[in-house]
């Protein structure tokens, strides 16, 4: 019952698809259809068939959960919090050469929720806080006026953050308090292909490597312990490797006639990587192990599809739809990913200030489909309802006049 933060799960809340603004808008297409910077994530070969351009964009995300107890019938909300994930890409076309290269900065993952103090979980968790950036040097080289291919280094590195509560009580009756702290970083790889069939008609594929996030010297601190078992939680540091999981998308794009056009985007996440999360603390005790929290994720589908109308010459509304499975079994559902299969909704616009200036937005509403589930583990048992509501603002500018694309883009 002691054995302390053996439990912490990634579910597609996990995975974030907030990379640039005209994207999110569309329902995070982009490997079928080059757009803007932001492409050198979605597809490294696409940035062959764009203008050279930096794009700026954060959003804001509004997230809720429930959690309604089976046994109580307690109902408990998370407390509001609003996240903002910045990005930025650039993009250049070197002179006189069928290469180009850039550079992204972004958040691929991330999670936060965090609950009252006193809820029915408050030993399983009472807050999570995982932040992840990754720094991304892109090249692409187009290799006919048809083809390119793309290739890209990601470096990544972030921050954890657990807490829960401990069922011992200190002399002034509050419990005992667990938070571990930590960070991490990794190195992967992605590489992609493009194809503009025609000048209506483009494909595409991209793969990104799984990334294995090791922690070394997190610290683990206990407060609120009583003093004959204050020798069972010492305040020591651990170790511990988080996989961030490697996926493979393909993606079509049309372009229906000067107004119109639309994608359509499929992703498959390996998520079987993520079978057991094991802190190796420094100092173990009877009470405080190591031992392995059981996951077992399974791979999921992610579908998405969006269109573009161009109202003008400055105005463009863009729209999108997203089913995104979960990866997470019920019988390993936890507080921290309270998970399961997911409907989004995206909206967009863009508008064109003059010939180089850009703003974009986005506006994304995530419902994550009710779950009653029972973990095997801790024996929670109750049902979890989330939901998001996401806000994005982005600005583009363009580097000098010429399109080194001669057939239409974004």
């Amino acid at each position: 019952m002691f054995s302390c933060l053996s439990i912490l799960s990634f579910g597609n809340g996990f995975k974030s698809s907030l990379q640039g603004q005209k994207q999110i808008g569309m329902g995070g297409i982009g490997i079928g259809m080059p757009m803007d910077a932001a492409t050198l994530y979605y597809n490294p070969a696409g940035l062959s068939f764009i203008k050279d351009q930096i794009t700026l964009g954060v959003s804001a995300i509004f997230p809720r959960t429930q959690f309604l107890e089976t046994q109580t019938n307690l109902l408990t909300t998370s407390e509001n919090q609003i996240l903002t994930p910045p990005s930025f890409f650039a993009a250049y076309h070197i002179k006189n050469s069928p290469i180009s290269v850039g550079i992204g900065v972004y958040t691929p993952f991330g999670s936060s929720v965090k609950y009252p103090d006193n809820w029915s979980g408050q030993y399983i968790l009472t807050n999570i806080s995982l932040v992840n950036f990754n720094i991304q040097p892109t090249v692409s080289v187009r290799v006919t006026d048809k083809f390119s291919l793309g290739a890209a280094m990601m470096y990544s590195f972030g921050s954890v953050v657990l807490e829960k509560n401990i069922p011992l009580q200190s002399q002034g009756n509050d419990p005992g308090h667990a938070k571990l702290d930590g960070n991490a970083n990794g190195i992967g790889y992605s590489f992609a292909a493009f194809v503009q069939a025609d000048k209506q008609l483009s494909f595409g594929a991209t793969y990104h490597s799984r990334i294995d996030m090791k922690v070394d010297g997190g610290t683990a601190s206990f407060t609120n312990i009583p003093t004959a078992l204050q020798s069972s939680f010492p305040n020591t540091t651990f170790d511990s490797e988080l996989p961030l999981p490697s996926d493979l998308g393909v993606g079509v794009g049309y372009i229906i006639n000067n107004r119109w056009r639309m994608g359509l985007d499929i992703d498959y996440t390996f998520w079987s990587a993520y079978k057991e999360l094991l802190f190796d603390y420094a100092d173990n005790t009877n009470l405080l192990t190591d031992a392995p929290s059981a996951r077992n994720y399974e791979n999921a589908w992610t579908f998405r599809f969006g269109a573009q109308f161009e109202a003008n010459n400055r105005l463009s509304l863009r729209g999108g739809i997203v089913y995104d499975q979960t990866p997470v079994q019920d019988e390993f559902v936890t507080p921290d990913g309270p998970d399961n299969d997911r409907l989004g909704l995206a909206t967009g616009f863009s508008y064109n200030l003059d010939k180089k200036f850009s703003i974009d937005g986005s506006l994304n509403y995530t419902l994550v489909t009710e779950r009653t589930v029972v973990n095997t583990e801790t024996q929670l048992e109750g049902a979890y309802k989330t939901k998001a509501m996401v806000a994005g603002l982005g600005v583009q500018y363009l580097i000098g006049k010429k399109n080194v694309n001669k057939i239409k883009t974004f």
